[in-house]
């Protein structure tokens, strides 16, 4: 489907017709998980705000203008279900990065098995620690390599406030982990500015 595809689907689905919006679910349920599983880093908590976000979406379909594509809109509606889910007290920190770590272990050497496992946990555990905004945008800039512009647009804060909160987050994350006694640990947050 493309983007064109998107708006009749939007425009069926605000007719009422529910083939429409469940189409829609199917097309970007995934992505929309993925994005709110690295931020939260436990599945059953991506999967609420993933029902969520897509509960929100039908209630607020009317006010989507088309000015972006549809998963844009989707994906500034998950970061900002995320965003309030982390700063309520019922945030679980039970997954890891090691969930999201897309090399076979199989395809690994046991010492390097047990040196990325490591890596990853200290990783995740400094991620944790980062205050909600600040692992918001690190998440988009890092993992999702977005834009400072585009996160700046879907957080609704200026691109010099997108950028003092990433410096700080790689700051954090890098004095969190430099820490460790594992060799290289700082390769894992590679230099931005």
């Amino acid at each position: 489907m493309n983007v064109n595809e998107d708006g009749n689907l939007v425009r069926q689905a605000i007719l009422g017709d529910r083939k429409a919006f469940n189409a829609i679910i199917i097309k970007h349920k995934n992505r929309v998980y993925c994005a709110a599983m690295r931020l939260v880093r436990n599945r059953d908590d991506a999967y609420d705000i993933t029902q969520d976000v897509f509960l929100n979406a039908y209630m607020n379909l009317k006010r989507f203008k088309g000015e972006s594509d549809l998963f844009t809109w989707l994906y500034r509606i998950t970061i900002n279900v995320s965003l309030n889910f982390m700063k309520r007290d019922k945030f679980r920190n039970m997954a890891s990065v090691s969930d999201l770590v897309s090399e076979p272990e199989s395809m690994m050497k046991s010492d390097e098995r047990l040196n990325a496992v490591e890596l990853n946990s200290q990783l995740d555990r400094a991620i944790r620690e980062l205050p909600p905004q600040q692992r918001a945008i690190f998440v988009m800039r890092y993992y999702d390599e977005m834009s400072n512009a585009d996160i700046a647009r879907i957080l609704g804060r200026s691109e010099g406030a997108v950028k003092a909160n990433y410096f700080q987050a790689i700051r954090k994350l890098r004095n969190s982990i430099s820490d460790s006694k594992m060799p290289n640990a700082n390769v894992l947050i590679r230099k931005e500015a």
